[in-house]
């Protein structure tokens, strides 16, 4: 009797690691993971139609002083390199009673974005401490993972280099 019941306990616990979500884990220099979902405005999206452009995917938490202080900035370097092909995707990892306030935030600064709540599919994690971005070259490859908030001058020194001068 005994023994069935350490069996079972093996038994289960298999069984519970086997369903059990593997972790998402974005390599640097490697194909950027699946990420499709609906923006706020209701468009559909999908990172993969975004090759020949450079993105800068940002987690982002509309209660995070560091991503309030940051996203004018994100604005700002958008704007002056969407002409050289940048586009930014904002992932707000929100609760999804809060989306209101993220779309306000996001409206704000003209920026696209969705709830981690409405991704049909992702291979990054749900949630990451924020604000963490990771930056996808033409080819669709990770180049970078950024955390903290970035200064205009910092976006310049760390994303300028993917653009070519």
């Amino acid at each position: 009797m005994r023994r069935r019941g350490l069996l079972d306990l093996v038994l289960f616990t298999s069984f519970v690691l086997a369903m059990a979500p593997a972790r998402a884990v974005v390599e640097l220099d490697q194909p950027a993971p699946p990420l499709k979902g609906t923006l706020l405005s209701g468009d559909r999206f999908d990172l993969a139609t975004y090759k020949g452009k450079v993105v800068l995917v940002n987690f982002y938490s509309s209660y995070c002083r560091h991503c309030a202080l940051e996203i004018g900035s994100v604005e700002t370097y958008r704007d002056d390199m969407k002409d050289r092909g940048f586009e930014v995707l904002v992932i707000a990892i929100d609760r999804p009673d809060d989306r209101d306030r993220v779309a306000h935030a996001l409206g704000t600064y003209n920026l696209q974005g969705a709830m981690v709540s409405d991704l049909e599919e992702s291979g990054f994690e749900r949630s990451y401490p924020t604000p963490t971005a990771f930056v996808i070259d033409r080819e669709g490859i990770v180049r970078a993972k950024l955390w903290g908030a970035k200064t205009l001058p910092r976006m310049r020194e760390l994303m300028t280099p993917f653009l070519g001068k």
